[in-house]
């Protein structure tokens, strides 16, 4: 059987979509985890999910990264290479200081920072269209587990 090189893009958009989603549950599983007391070799709820957010918000400006590197002629390339560092250590800054009243709401706004700027600044291809979205419902997604955290660790 013969696929075209069209059907199995749609097939990988698919697993990426999906992926998109199913990186939610680590947060969920923070989220649990903070709420019930539970914790796993010492992890509480805080670290595990302010921990998660900060690898996944790397990761996001990692993508960021190669599309600088990727696109040579794209018009935002050096202010996606800066903004993807600078996104990355303010994560890692939130990490640090997990423990505070500050690291939840500072990770938060980063998503929504890379979400509002991937829509304007679009450092990835066009054809991406469907994948893009997804990542747009997601970090919606994600901003509001980390509200939640947020309320579950000052209630």
């Amino acid at each position: 059987m013969v696929v075209s090189n069209e059907a199995r893009g749609a097939v990988n958009i698919v697993l990426f979509n999906w992926l998109a989603y199913l990186g939610v549950a680590p947060f969920v599983i923070g989220i649990a985890m903070e709420v019930t007391g539970y914790s796993i070799a010492s992890i509480d709820g805080r670290l595990w999910f302010t921990a998660y957010s900060c690898v996944i918000l790397s990761f996001l400006c990692g993508i960021w990264w190669g599309g600088a590197l990727n696109h040579d002629r794209h018009k935002h390339r050096v202010l996606l290479a800066l903004l993807s560092n600078a996104i990355a250590l303010i994560g890692w800054l939130a990490l640090l200081f997990y423990r505070t009243p500050y690291a939840l709401p500072v990770l938060a706004l980063a998503f929504l920072f890379v979400e509002r700027a991937e829509a304007f600044l679009k450092p990835n291809s066009s054809r991406l269209a469907s994948y893009f979205k997804t990542r747009t419902h997601v970090s919606y997604l994600v901003i509001a587990c980390h509200l939640i955290m947020f309320i579950a660790l000052w209630r």
